[in-house]
Protein backbone atom coordinates (compact mmCIF):
# COMPACT_ATOMS: atom_id res chain seq x y z
CA UNK A 1 0.00 0.00 0.00
CA UNK A 2 1.52 3.13 -1.46
CA UNK A 3 1.15 6.93 0.31
CA UNK A 4 1.32 10.29 -0.70
CA UNK A 5 3.85 12.36 0.03
CA UNK A 6 4.52 16.21 -0.51
CA UNK A 7 8.25 17.47 -2.91
CA UNK A 8 9.33 19.98 -0.65
CA UNK A 9 12.04 21.85 -2.98
CA UNK A 10 13.16 25.25 -2.76
CA UNK A 11 11.95 26.95 -6.01
CA UNK A 12 15.48 27.27 -7.43
CA UNK A 13 16.14 23.65 -7.54
CA UNK A 14 16.36 22.08 -10.84
CA UNK A 15 16.16 18.42 -9.81
CA UNK A 16 13.26 17.10 -11.46
CA UNK A 17 11.44 13.65 -9.89
CA UNK A 18 10.07 11.16 -12.76
CA UNK A 19 7.50 8.37 -12.48
CA UNK A 20 8.91 4.98 -11.95
CA UNK A 21 6.44 3.61 -14.97
CA UNK A 22 5.16 6.79 -16.84
CA UNK A 23 8.44 9.05 -17.10
CA UNK A 24 6.28 11.78 -16.29
CA UNK A 25 7.54 14.65 -14.37
CA UNK A 26 5.91 14.96 -10.54
CA UNK A 27 6.19 18.45 -9.37
CA UNK A 28 4.09 18.65 -5.98
CA UNK A 29 2.97 15.06 -4.81
CA UNK A 30 4.37 11.72 -5.41
CA UNK A 31 2.94 8.41 -4.53
CA UNK A 32 5.75 6.20 -2.93
CA UNK A 33 5.48 2.48 -2.93
CA UNK A 34 7.76 0.21 -1.27
CA UNK A 35 8.98 -2.67 -3.68
CA UNK A 36 11.01 -5.50 -3.03
CA UNK A 37 12.61 -3.72 0.21
CA UNK A 38 13.21 -0.26 -1.97
CA UNK A 39 10.74 3.17 -2.58
CA UNK A 40 9.45 3.57 -5.62
CA UNK A 41 8.07 6.67 -6.70
CA UNK A 42 4.63 6.87 -8.93
CA UNK A 43 2.80 10.23 -9.91
CA UNK A 44 -0.22 8.41 -8.91
CA UNK A 45 -1.68 4.97 -8.03
CA UNK A 46 -2.79 4.21 -11.26
CA UNK A 47 0.80 4.03 -12.49
CA UNK A 48 1.55 1.78 -9.48
CA UNK A 49 -1.54 -0.38 -10.27
CA UNK A 50 0.06 -0.67 -13.72
CA UNK A 51 3.67 -1.26 -13.01
CA UNK A 52 2.06 -4.42 -10.72
CA UNK A 53 0.22 -5.87 -13.66
CA UNK A 54 1.90 -4.94 -16.41
CA UNK A 55 5.46 -4.18 -16.42
CA UNK A 56 6.30 -6.63 -13.63
CA UNK A 57 4.92 -9.52 -15.02
CA UNK A 58 5.73 -9.10 -18.37
CA UNK A 59 9.23 -8.08 -17.98
CA UNK A 60 10.95 -9.55 -14.68
CA UNK A 61 9.93 -13.43 -16.26
CA UNK A 62 12.25 -11.86 -19.24
CA UNK A 63 15.43 -10.98 -16.99
CA UNK A 64 15.10 -14.42 -15.20
CA UNK A 65 15.19 -16.13 -18.27
CA UNK A 66 17.71 -13.84 -19.54
CA UNK A 67 19.61 -14.58 -16.38
CA UNK A 68 19.34 -18.53 -16.52
CA UNK A 69 20.27 -18.55 -20.09
CA UNK A 70 23.68 -16.37 -19.52
CA UNK A 71 24.24 -19.48 -16.54
CA UNK A 72 23.54 -22.15 -19.07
Amino acid sequence: MGNWRDIKLPWYETKILNCSLCGRMIPRKVWIVRIDGEEREFCNPDCEKLYHEYWLPTHSKKQKKTGNAKDN
